[in-house]
């Protein structure tokens, strides 16, 4: 299992988390994932488990097909997929 920080709602429907694939992991890979998948009553800061057989993919404008980045265009965002 991953675990994963509770970092912040971003826009309507997305959340953005951190993700550590294992213990050994100092800095977690920021990812969005939809508010929905957050476990119920989280609060900024808060951690939880995400199960095995994730994968971070890069995260797709689903408007335009382009790969989104950050507002600099130096990294791309990831999300999760199971």
């Amino acid at each position: 299992m991953a675990l994963a920080i509770f970092y912040m709602n971003k826009g309507e429907k997305s959340a953005l988390i951190g993700v550590k694939t294992n213990v050994f992991v100092f800095q977690a890979e920021p990812a969005y994932i939809p508010r929905t998948a957050l476990p119920v009553g989280i609060k900024e800061g808060d951690s939880f488990e995400i199960p095995d057989g994730f994968r971070l993919i890069p995260f797709v404008d689903h408007n335009t097909g382009e790969i989104r980045t950050t507002k600099d265009g130096l990294h791309e965002l990831k999300t999760l997929e199971w």
